[in-house]
């Protein structure tokens, strides 16, 4: 199926005033689930694009010793933005199963990578924000962590079938908690310290 420019843009604002609704249009593109695979590959390469333009286009940060940090590689930053698109896409099918949800897997995953594709367009409004008016982009950063989690709510409750947005929010924090635990965990046993 090919979405149209004009669709990409009716279905981006049918997310954002009834996100239930564009998670159950969302979940009928027929892609197979390898294709839909490929859409969580695709985000994370344009996260990694978006992440250079801002780099080059933005000063650039400096330590305590005044000169400039340097910026994560494209590389690495898509690799960490794909692997966590795919761990959230697991947890979400997997944790919602558990509690009795009827969601799968096919459908977390393109869930979770059109949830990206509107985190970066939020990316982009920041960024232009930041150059018109920076003293507006901390709102609009702080705007995109709270759509974010309210559109995961939403797409896991439409996903699972579950009604309850709110036990589906408690859900979402504690399994956030859990994987942050456990990747702290992984990081002691493999010997990697963090500094603080």
């Amino acid at each position: 199926m090919d979405l149209t420019l004009s669709q990409m843009a009716a279905l981006v604002k049918l997310t954002l005033q009834r996100p239930r609704e564009a998670a159950r249009v969302v979940m009928r593109i027929p892609l197979p689930l390898q294709a839909r695979w490929g859409v969580i590959a695709l985000m994370a390469v344009l996260s990694a694009l978006l992440m250079q333009a801002m780099v080059m286009l933005l000063p650039q940060p400096v330590g305590p010793d005044g000169a400039a940090l340097r910026p994560i590689g494209p590389f690495f930053w898509a690799g960490m933005v794909a692997f966590g698109m795919v761990v959230t896409a697991l947890v979400a099918h997997a944790l919602g199963r558990r509690f009795g949800g009827k969601g799968e897997l096919a459908d977390a995953v393109i869930l979770i990578g059109w949830l990206q594709f509107i985190q970066l367009l939020m990316v982009v409004l920041q960024l232009v924000v930041m150059v018109v008016l920076p003293l507006a982009a901390p709102v609009i950063e702080i705007a995109s962590v709270v759509l974010f989690l309210w559109l995961l709510v939403n797409f896991v409750a439409e996903m699972h079938g579950f009604r309850s947005l709110g036990m589906v929010f408690l859900g979402v924090i504690l399994a956030f908690v859990g994987i942050v635990m456990a990747m702290s965990l992984l990081l002691v046993l493999l010997g990697i310290g963090i500094d603080v």
